[in-house]
C-alpha cells in the first residue's frame, strides 16, 4: 500500500481550511463568538432584572415599615403646582406608586395663583383616611402646604420640582429624580422640624403679612431685591444661577439703617441685608447660616455688612465659602462679613419700607418685622 502524503483529517471534525472565510475566521469560531455575545446579553438582562427586583423589594419593605410605623395608611393627598414641567408624567408615576404600595385612590389637588396650596393642604389633611399630604412643586408650594399643615400632625412629603428646592436640600431629599423623591414622600420616616413665623407692618401701621410661615430663610434688603429681579424665564432656562445674576444688579445698592430689638436691648445696625434663618444650605452647597438647625427651637439672624464696594462683596463671598467647608474665620477688620445672632425671636425696624422675601418669594414692603419660631410644629417625611 502506498504511503500517505500527510496526516489524515479526522472525519468527525471539519477541516479548518474547508470552513475558513477570506478574513480568516472559521464557522465554529463564529459560533463561539455568537455564544459569547449571547451570554453577555443574557447577563446584562439578568443584571437589569435583578436591579429592578431589588428596587421593588426595597419599595415594598419601606411600605411595610411605613405601615408598621403609622398604621394602615389608606390614602395620600397630593397638592401639586401644575405649571411645573413633566406634570403629566409625574401624575402617572404618583398613581402607579400608590397602587404599588397598596394605598387607596389618592386625593389630587392643584394649586392656583390665587390659592398657592395652604387651603388645599388644610382641606386634604381633614379628609377621611388621608395620612400624608405631598407637596409637589417649588419652594413656594412647599411653604404654602407647610403653612396649612403646621401644628396639625399630618406629615408632609416633598417632591421638589422648583428652581432652588431649598427645604429639600436641607432635608437631604432626592433632587435629581422625582421618582425617588416620590418614594421617600410616601414611605419615608417622620421627622419633626421647626417652622419660622413672620409678621410685618408698613410705615402706615398696616399689616403686610400676618404669622406667615417660612422654612428656610426670610429677610429684607439685598436678598429680597435679588429675588424680585430674578425673571421667571431666566429661572426656567438657568435654574438657581438666575438669582446670582440678579444679585449683580444690586451690589451697589445703599445699606439699610435698621434697629435690632433683642432681649439685650436695641442695637442700631447699618446692613445690606437682614435675614432670619431656620436652616441655611443653598444651591452649590453654600451654607449661608452654618449654625442653623431645623429642630433647635431657635432662629439664626444673619446681617450682611460690606464696605469698599466690590472688595467688600468679595470678602463676604470668601467668608461664605469658608463657612460652607466648615472653616469659621471672620476677622473684625474684614471689609465684608456676615454677623450672626441666635434667639427664639427678633424684631427689626427700618426707617422706610423695604422689600421682604420669604423662602425666595417676594411678599411686599414693610418697615417692621417680628420673627419667631414654632418649635417642632411641622412633621415631614425624610429618607430612612
Amino acid at each position: 500500500m502506498p504511503a500517505l502524503a500527510g496526516p489524515v483529517p479526522d472525519p468527525g471534525w471539519p477541516s479548518r481550511r474547508a470552513g475558513r472565510h477570506n478574513w480568516g475566521v472559521g464557522w465554529y469560531e463564529w459560533v463561539a463568538i455568537g455564544g459569547g455575545l449571547g451570554g453577555l446579553t443574557g447577563g446584562v438582562a439578568a443584571l437589569v432584572a435583578f436591579v429592578r427586583l431589588r428596587r421593588t423589594q426595597r419599595t415594598l419593605a419601606r411600605s411595610a415599615q411605613f405601615r408598621r410605623d403609622s398604621g394602615l395608611t389608606e390614602r395620600v393627598a397630593f397638592v401639586v403646582n401644575p405649571s411645573k414641567g413633566g406634570y403629566p408624567d409625574f401624575k402617572l408615576a404618583a398613581y402607579a406608586l400608590c397602587h404599588e404600595l397598596g394605598l387607596g385612590e389618592p386625593v389630587w389637588l392643584e394649586t392656583t395663583v390665587e390659592s398657592p396650596g395652604t387651603a388645599q393642604a388644610a382641606d386634604a389633611a381633614a379628609r377621611p383616611g388621608v395620612r400624608t399630604v405631598v407637596a409637589a412643586g417649588g419652594d413656594g408650594t412647599v411653604r404654602a402646604v407647610a403653612q396649612g399643615l403646621s401644628g396639625v400632625g399630618v406629615p408632609m412629603g416633598i417632591v421638589p420640582l422648583g428652581t432652588a428646592n431649598l427645604l429639600a436640600r436641607n432635608l437631604k431629599l432626592p433632587l435629581m429624580s422625582s421618582r425617588d423623591a416620590l418614594e421617600v414622600a410616601l414611605t419615608g420616616r417622620r421627622r419633626q422640624i421647626d417652622v419660622g413665623r413672620l409678621t410685618a407692618w408698613d410705615q402706615d401701621g398696616e399689616i403686610v403679612i400676618d404669622r406667615e410661615a417660612f422654612l428656610v430663610i426670610s429677610g429684607l434688603g439685598f436678598d429680597a431685591a435679588m429675588v424680585s429681579d430674578a425673571a421667571s424665564d431666566l429661572k426656567r432656562r438657568l435654574g438657581w444661577p438666575a438669582y446670582f445674576i440678579s444679585g449683580f444688579n444690586h451690589l451697589a445698592d445703599k445699606a439699610i439703617r435698621v434697629r435690632l430689638h433683642t432681649v439685650d436691648g436695641v442695637r442700631p445696625v447699618l446692613a445690606r441685608s437682614v435675614m432670619f434663618g431656620n436652616c441655611g444650605l443653598l444651591p452649590a452647597r453654600l451654607n449661608l447660616v452654618p449654625d442653623a438647625d431645623l429642630a433647635d427651637g431657635n432662629l439664626d439672624l444673619a446681617m450682611v455688612e460690606t464696605r469698599h464696594g466690590l472688595v467688600g462683596w468679595a470678602a463676604l463671598a470668601f467668608q461664605v465659602l469658608l463657612h460652607s467647608v466648615g472653616i469659621r474665620f471672620t476677622p473684625a477688620w474684614a471689609s465684608g462679613r456676615l454677623v450672626y445672632l441666635q434667639a427664639k425671636s427678633f424684631q427689626v425696624t427700618c426707617e422706610s419700607d423695604q422689600l421682604i422675601q420669604i423662602d425666595g418669594e417676594l411678599v411686599g414692603r414693610a418697615s417692621r418685622l417680628d420673627a419667631w419660631v414654632d418649635h417642632l410644629a411641622l412633621c415631614v417625611r425624610v429618607a430612612r
